[in-house]
């Protein structure tokens, strides 16, 4: 019994120290500076799905598509810590932080930023499976 309360003991310490929203700097070579992102809680990330999500088709042939680069690019809006996207100076040129990331960044960093902190958030790499 004591190894089962020894383990319960440092399961517990271990959840209780973890850091709840860890954080990583990802370099963009591109423009030469590191973006600073954060996890994201499965809340979150559900509630960006059903932004992204919508319907075509009618009866048996109705069928649910997400917008994948909205996806990515609301993902990198709520988890980047640095750059800030809701700064004035790109609301201002672009309207929103949504539409400042689709013209500010490429295709492939959008799916390089989304990945990553899909990752740090403790989903796999593969998107598939986050996604179905």
């Amino acid at each position: 019994m004591a190894i089962t309360d020894d383990r319960q003991s440092s399961v517990l310490q271990a959840l209780l120290s973890a850091d709840s929203k860890p954080t990583k700097d990802i370099p963009l070579k591109r423009l030469g500076v590191d973006f600073q992102i954060q996890a994201l809680d499965g809340k979150t990330i559900n509630k960006i799905q059903e932004q992204c999500t919508h319907y075509t088709g009618k009866g048996q042939k109705r069928e649910k598509v997400m917008d994948e680069e909205q996806f990515g690019a609301l993902v990198i809006q709520k988890a980047c810590l640095i750059p800030d996207w809701s700064a004035k100076e790109l609301i201002e040129k672009y309207g929103t932080p949504t539409e400042a990331i689709m013209g500010l960044l490429l295709a492939g960093e959008i799916a390089k930023l989304s990945a990553e902190i899909l990752e740090i958030s403790g989903f796999d790499s593969d998107e598939d499976e986050i996604k179905n």
